[in-house]
């Protein structure tokens, strides 16, 4: 066939190639996006689920957190299988004799499960004594002196005040008073009085005769058989007062001005 009849022929087959490879990456690139998308989507539906699972898968794998409970007394360890004392120590990091000596544990080898044990974590408690209180001074009802045995005196007891000393103050102050006569006298409910009222009240005391002198000291002290202390806090004799010495049934038996 000549070659000039062949040309059409190649021309048309040339055309339909051309139009059919167009069509091919027509339909081709059309397809592609929906197959893109429809991965994405997929991979969109399965990401939620799969995330969802996970978190699921993590969450069930904590295991669940105990709420403190609010501290209002102290730290209380329950007894659990395999406790000892010597953990339980290590464990609060407190010593073991002061877990005993919380609890009175009188076998510290021996713990109960289920057995609830005080911990003393900052150490154990201190008792703090009563504090007792403080006697305050009576100007009535004053300290008696040492008790001696009751004597009564005879018919010639003279007993006087022969002197205030270091009338004023309270460290010195004093009245000295003393039996003049044989025969000692029981004290016992006798008074030493100032002029505003004021006395001091003797106790269980002797006077012993033969001009043997005692002393009523104002301040407070120890008494003994020839010194007795009032208890005062401040001085009570002044130049001018009266001293009087009245016995158990309130009778004067002596004064004093103070010079």
């Amino acid at each position: 066939m000549p070659v000039r009849r062949m040309l059409p022929f190649l021309l048309l087959n040339i055309v339909v190639s051309a139009v059919v490879v167009l069509a091919i990456l027509y339909f081709w690139d059309n397809r592609s996006p929906k197959t893109d998308d429809a991965a994405a989507a997929a991979a969109t539906a399965v990401a939620p689920r799969s995330l969802t699972n996970t978190n699921q898968l993590a969450q069930s794998d904590i295991p669940p957190t105990e709420t403190p409970e609010p501290d209002e007394g102290p730290t209380v360890h329950i007894v659990k299988a395999g406790d000892t004392l010597g953990i339980i120590s290590n464990l609060y990091s407190v010593p073991l004799d002061d877990i005993i000596a919380a609890n009175s544990l009188a076998n510290p080898n021996i713990l109960s499960v289920g057995q609830k044990l005080v911990i003393p974590i900052g150490g154990l408690a201190t008792a703090v004594p009563e504090t007792e209180p403080t006697a305050v001074p009576d100007t009535n009802v004053l300290p008696t002196p040492i008790p001696t045995e009751p004597v009564v005196g005879g018919n010639d007891v003279v007993v006087e005040i022969t002197a205030v000393i270091a009338p004023g103050q309270l460290e010195d102050e004093a009245v000295q008073i003393r039996n003049t006569g044989a025969d000692p006298v029981a004290l016992l409910g006798w008074k030493l009085a100032d002029r505003g009222g004021r006395f001091y009240k003797f106790g269980q005391a002797t006077l012993f005769g033969n001009s043997v002198n005692v002393l009523i000291h104002s301040k407070a002290g120890q008494n003994s058989p020839t010194d007795f202390y009032w208890g005062l806090t401040e001085p009570v004799w002044e130049s001018g007062e009266l001293v009087t010495l009245l016995d158990a049934e309130d009778n004067i038996v002596a004064t004093f001005t103070v010079p």
